[in-house]
């Protein structure tokens, strides 16, 4: 794959980790930059300066895809909420081909995978929890933990990190204080980077943590049942729009929707979904 489509993917997998329901690992997958992505985190402490080097398109465009998530897509789901989540559908449903055409068995330990991964997907929006705390000390250990869990959820394909965020009730307040520190570094607002550097700091090092233990679990498992992997992965690829829409409507009930918007969104759904299908194709080739 060229530099400039490992880029692009690197940019979808950051834009996806941003939005709740949109599974960055998932984007890795369908852009043909998990695998590089999981080996380079697993020898990111044996060899840092040569990983990073390797990793240096996907980092370049993981960083863009943040910022530009944090920002514009955030922008997006307030101004035109269905528009945007049918687009990261389409996205989502473009890479469905490339990953059964990796599931080299259709049995029936397959088939469960792949239904217990689905039912994941579509139970996950209907849990109810919210074990958000915002001072004291248990403030920062709870941020270790998110990031922690985010992190590592962000990475397996299927699962969503964002969602897993606005689960525990931390979605909001991790991206305010994603918007704050990257605003404060633009503007050179000393201040206000001080003010949310020990929360950015803190959340940080559970995220490292759980990107290192979560690549080693997931490598593992990929290294001793590829084929199950990609069938749970595929369940949770098939579900995800379920999950998305149902995010949504618990937001903004679909029904208040006008058809005008529906039928732009389904438009604009199936030309992602092509758009995603023929750089998929086209990096395979």
């Amino acid at each position: 794959m060229s530099k400039f489509k490992t880029i692009i993917g690197g940019f979808f997998v950051g834009l996806a980790n941003i939005i709740p329901g949109v599974s960055g690992g998932t984007m890795a997958v369908i852009f043909g930059i998990y695998d590089q992505l999981i080996q380079g985190i697993l020898s990111l402490l044996k060899t840092p300066i040569q990983t990073i080097k390797a990793l240096l398109p996907i980092l370049i465009g993981l960083a863009i895809g943040i910022v530009f998530g944090v920002f514009v897509i955030d922008l997006g789901y307030q101004k035109v909420p269905l528009l945007t989540t049918l687009i990261f559908i389409g996205l989502i449903l473009g890479g469905v081909k490339s990953i059964y055409k990796k599931v080299q068995s259709k049995d029936y330990k397959h088939w469960i995978a792949f239904g217990l991964a689905f039912l994941l997907m579509v139970l996950l929006p209907i849990l109810n929890s919210n074990l958000s705390v915002h001072t004291g000390w248990v403030y920062y250990v709870m941020l270790i933990l998110v990031g922690f869990i985010a992190t590592g959820t962000m990475i397996a394909p299927g699962i969503s990190g964002s969602l897993v965020l606005l689960l525990l009730g931390y979605y909001a307040h991790v991206l305010s204080l994603a918007k704050d520190a990257i605003e404060a570094v633009l503007t050179v607002n000393l201040d206000l980077l001080w003010s949310v550097l020990p929360a950015v700091i803190t959340f940080v090092v559970g995220a490292l943590i759980g990107l290192i233990v979560f690549s080693k679990v997931i490598s593992i498992i990929m290294h001793r049942f590829e084929s199950l992997f990609y069938a749970a992965v595929l369940g949770l690829l098939v579900s995800s729009p379920i999950s998305i829409l149902t995010i949504l409507n618990q937001d903004q009930p679909l029904i208040h929707f006008g058809w005008v918007e529906a039928v732009l969104g389904i438009i604009l759904c199936i030309g992602a979904a092509y758009g995603s299908y023929v750089l998929i194709k086209n990096s395979e080739n």
